[in-house]
């Protein structure tokens, strides 16, 4: 049995580590797997243990008790970071990090896919051809519009809504952005809510944003905007979403989070103008590389006394 110290990969999702072995092949580290069936808790507490990389476990300030004083680092594999109680591990001296400059362009494409999905209403067609064999342009409604003649509200400014709003820019009428820190076009989110046909949804998950878009924002949204979030389910109250959609507050969602993943509400998926994709905006083959390959480099450089280049901020 080997006794080098250990980098924990918890139920990762993916099967091919080649990537963390090269990375880690040089180092006095070896990369440990914890399978989707496994109790991390025996594992964590091994004091071999030095790193902990998490995807979608939560690392509670109960599993952070259980670990050995030998862990110096934690990095969540994405961009937020809300699963890990940062608190808890800063109380133990334990650096967490996560990677929140991979796949900005993949997000930002994605969320344009979305919306010329969701303007041109596809899966309403799509839908009316195959399951009712229905052809007629007019299923999806007569209320389209030309989209050059429509305001897009861009609700956070940070690196992905900034590429999403440029590369959106020659499409459309205007463009309202709206973010509480970093410096956007409109001094608050109802000025969003009042002009703009399509609003789309690029902000972190925290503590207190919890259910940013519930039912009183959604009443607030003057123009049956389209919806759409590439950001985190958390952010809308799904129940609020699925009336916003029946009662036509809302024209159209298009989503790749959700509150509940990969559960899906069973009132949301029978609604015809919703557009869903399983939490796959990130994913490029470039993109994969780039966060894996992030990760591990910031734990190595923990591990060797350096500072790491993705930190969480203290704030949180």
């Amino acid at each position: 049995m080997s006794n080098k110290q250990q980098i924990l990969l918890l139920k990762p999702g993916f099967n091919n580590f080649s990537i963390e072995h090269d990375l880690l092949l040089p180092t006095p580290y070896e990369l440990i797997v914890v399978s989707d069936d496994t109790d991390i808790l025996s594992y964590i507490s091994n004091p071999l243990v030095v790193a902990i990389i998490t995807i979608h476990t939560l690392i509670t300030s109960n599993t952070v008790g259980y670990m050995s004083p030998s862990c110096r680092v934690i990095t969540r594999l994405g961009v937020g970071f809300e699963n890990i109680d940062v608190k808890a591990c800063r109380q133990r001296n334990i650096t967490v990090c996560y990677v929140p400059d991979y796949g900005t362009n993949e997000v930002a494409d994605h969320a344009v896919a979305l919306l010329f999905a969701a303007h041109r209403r596809l899966s309403v067609y799509h839908r009316s051809i195959v399951d009712h064999r229905i052809w007629n342009h007019e299923i999806a409604g007569t209320d389209l519009h030309s989209l050059n003649t429509l305001n897009l509200g861009v609700i956070g400014m940070g690196r992905i809504g900034t590429s999403f709003a440029t590369k959106m820019r020659p499409f459309v009428k205007q463009i309202f952005s709206y973010d509480p820190i970093v410096p956007s076009s409109c001094t608050s989110i109802d000025e969003i809510y009042d002009q703009c046909d399509i609003i789309s949804l690029h902000v972190p998950l925290t503590s207190t944003n919890q259910h940013l878009v519930s039912s009183d924002a959604f009443n607030r949204m003057k123009k049956r905007p389209i919806f759409i979030n590439v950001s985190r389910g958390g952010l809308v109250d799904t129940k609020a979403l699925v009336q916003a959609l029946k009662n036509e507050q809302i024209s159209y969602a298009a989503l790749d989070v959700l509150e509940d993943e990969p559960e899906i509400d069973a009132e949301l998926i029978k609604l015809d103008r919703i557009q869903l994709t399983p939490h796959a905006a990130w994913f490029t083959h470039e993109s994969a590389s780039s966060l894996r390959t992030k990760a591990i480099q910031d734990i190595l450089r923990v591990l060797k006394g350096e500072q790491p280049l993705f930190p969480v901020p203290m704030e949180e």
